[in-house]
């Protein structure tokens, strides 16, 4: 029997030779998910085949090609959000979004934002929800006939989407939000940090005229200090599983391939929206008209994360309340803010309901 040290209690030979194993264990789990690590390409996304229909610039339309021996007639044009790129919504086979969408007979379009330069720090916030998401919008009602579509918002995509379809609701045939911010006065921590008191936003877009990726990162890393460590030792546990390492490999890869949010339209999205909340109240002005969300006539589907931090579930459910459709669900799905719409529990869980929703929304 060793003597007890720094207070720790006595230890035997037993328990020193579990301790040996365990860590031997661990240091081959290492091993394994370093020597799969320097395998496999974590790019290898965004693999579902596709189209470019239309380009604005450096913004692309795509059209995924059919497989389903039978298409819906109302086509979905998906809008990711402009602070990340558009493949969280098609990670890998077998893993994404979009592919389940085409699989079930969806006929997706997809709007890719491209990244963002020095080029758009003149861009107003009405300017990409009137002048380029409408062009999208307008693009994919001409590929089905001048109907109207539906139009699916992921995050400050389906802020964006919302606006849109209250601004233009003869445009919308089905909307659905996932994760889109609309009261900005929630309970959340970023709600806190980004009041007028606490942030002052005309300093960081005159000084250096962006709100630069890194910071952005690091201030979501803050909202859970402990992921990434979490995430590290699970990796470590898989025993070195190719397709776990994939898995892990291509949402990091998404999750920090994140672009700046620039200038005047950062101003005006921190002003009006998370700073004087306006969007809820039915106060934010875009292109000269005051958009009122009780506009919105078309289907809607809002969809919420319990454990969304970014977009905690106060701040997207309102929509649900305040449009005028009569024919609205809101769906309260487990999981967080990316895990609810990428990943092997989305699969079970949002894309056959979102599916189904589509489906029925088209008949």
């Amino acid at each position: 029997m060793f003597p007890p040290f720094w207070g720790f209690p006595p230890v035997n030979p037993a328990m020193l030779q579990q301790m040996q194993q365990y860590v031997e264990q661990m240091q081959g789990r290492f091993d394994a998910s370093f020597r799969a690590l320097l395998a496999l390409d974590p790019r290898v996304v965004a693999q579902t085949p596709a189209d470019v229909v239309f380009r604005k610039n450096k913004l692309r339309l795509l059209h995924y090609r059919a497989v389903a021996p039978q298409v819906q007639p109302v086509p979905l044009l998906v809008v990711p959000s402009i602070l990340t790129r558009y493949y969280a919504l098609d990670l890998m086979p077998g893993q994404s979004m979009i592919e389940y969408l085409v699989g079930r007979g969806i006929d997706v379009y997809l709007l890719d934002w491209g990244p963002t330069g020095k080029e758009d720090r003149s861009t107003t916030f009405d300017q990409y929800v009137t002048t380029r998401l409408g062009q999208f919008v307008q693009q994919v009602r001409e590929h089905a006939g001048g109907q109207p579509i539906s139009l699916l918002g992921y995050s400050l995509g389906g802020t964006w989407a919302a606006i849109y379809s209250a601004l233009f609701p003869e445009d919308i045939r089905n909307l659905v939000a996932i994760a889109a911010p609309i009261n900005f006065h929630d309970d959340g921590v970023l709600s806190q940090w980004a009041r007028k008191e606490r942030f002052n936003v005309d300093l960081v877009v005159d000084t250096i005229g962006a709100m630069p990726a890194p910071l952005m990162q690091a201030s979501f890393r803050m909202l859970k200090p402990t992921l990434t460590i979490a995430q590290q030792l699970a990796l470590a546990d898989t025993s070195g599983e190719l397709d776990v390492v994939q898995d892990y490999l291509a949402m990091q890869s998404w999750l920090t391939d994140t672009t700046p949010w620039l200038g005047e339209a950062y101003r005006t999205y921190i002003k009006e929206c998370y700073q004087e909340n306006h969007l809820v109240q039915g106060k934010l002005v875009v292109a000269g008209r005051r958009v009122d969300l009780r506009s919105i006539t078309s289907a809607l589907l809002t969809v919420i994360a319990a454990k969304d931090q970014l977009c905690p579930p106060r701040s997207s459910a309102v929509l649900h309340d305040l449009a005028s459709s009569t024919d609205k669900q809101l769906l309260e799905l487990p999981g967080g803010h990316v895990s609810m719409v990428s990943g092997r529990k989305a699969l079970n869980q949002l894309w056959p309901q979102l599916a189904d929703w589509l489906i029925r929304q088209s008949a």
